[in-house]
């Protein structure tokens, strides 16, 4: 039984390591704390919220669109957002549809930004229906 003992204490901690040990600890701790208050830093206050994403979840701003289009299928995604998180909301609130970030497909959904009209579609999209705050459906002309 004693060896056993003996391998369990083969490094007997030395006041060195046990210091290392601890600086170790807390310059981990410390940078945890500076990546939690970077995120932090990062995220919109409510006040800065658009006034659509306040209002409106992606559900009902896409819930008129999603009874005129057909239950399954793939549509494409054109909008003026450049952040991918947009694409996303559509993609959740219109599945179990599939929505592909083209505009090559018969259907095409448009997803704008409801404080500004939208900018001049390709010219081969032709508005099918405004279902308003920036939601709308276009046909693609060239696909069938």
């Amino acid at each position: 039984m004693q060896p056993a003992l003996r391998t369990l204490n083969m490094w007997p901690a030395s006041p060195n390591s046990t210091r290392k040990i601890t600086i170790a600890t807390l310059a981990f701790i410390v940078c945890c704390l500076l990546s939690t208050a970077r995120i932090l830093s990062y995220a919109p206050k409510s006040g800065q919220l658009p006034a659509e994403a306040v209002h409106l979840s992606s559900d009902q701003r896409f819930a008129a669109l999603k009874l005129a289009l057909p239950q399954q299928g793939i549509v494409g995604y054109i909008g003026d957002s450049v952040s991918p998180a947009e694409y996303y909301f559509t993609q959740y609130a219109l599945a179990p549809l599939i929505v592909d970030h083209s505009i090559s497909h018969p259907l095409v959904v448009g997803n704008f930004s409801a404080s500004q009209p939208p900018a001049m579609p390709p010219d081969h999209l032709r508005k099918v229906k405004d279902f308003g705050n920036g939601v709308l459906l276009f046909a693609n002309k060239d696909v069938q």
